[in-house]
């Protein structure tokens, strides 16, 4: 499914997709890229952080380092499944908080459980 929204100054469209996202569960581990993509800026520097300390742990010939590194990896994938469940939430949510509206208004009121059902007023 998609997520049409709306830039009210400028009237640029974005469509966002919603749901999984396998770029990002399979590409999070490049450094980041597909988070940058999707304007998560501080989650793409996290994922450099981590794949830089998890290469250093990787290179250093010891014992507690390769368990270091150990972790890291089951650490890296649990990172994965999580952006690529939520990582297209996260940029749609960022979208909105800069002041992006939802184009399809039918949709906003599906997606809030406090609106009345469309085609029914209040009174």
């Amino acid at each position: 499914m998609t997520v049409t929204l709306r830039q009210p100054p400028t009237g640029e469209i974005k469509v966002l997709e919603e749901g999984w996202s396998w770029g990002c569960c399979l590409g999070s581990f490049i450094l980041g890229l597909p988070l940058y993509r999707r304007g998560l800026q501080v989650w793409g520097s996290v994922m450099v952080a981590f794949n830089i300390v998890a290469l250093v742990a990787g290179l250093v010939p010891t014992e507690s380092a390769a368990a270091l590194y150990g972790w890291m990896s089951l650490i890296g994938l649990g990172l994965g499944v999580f952006f690529g469940m939520k990582a297209n939430q996260l940029a749609i949510d960022r979208y909105l908080s800069l002041g992006w509206e939802l184009a399809d208004r039918r949709r906003s009121r599906a997606d809030d459980p406090l609106s009345p059902p469309a085609g029914r007023g209040l009174g």
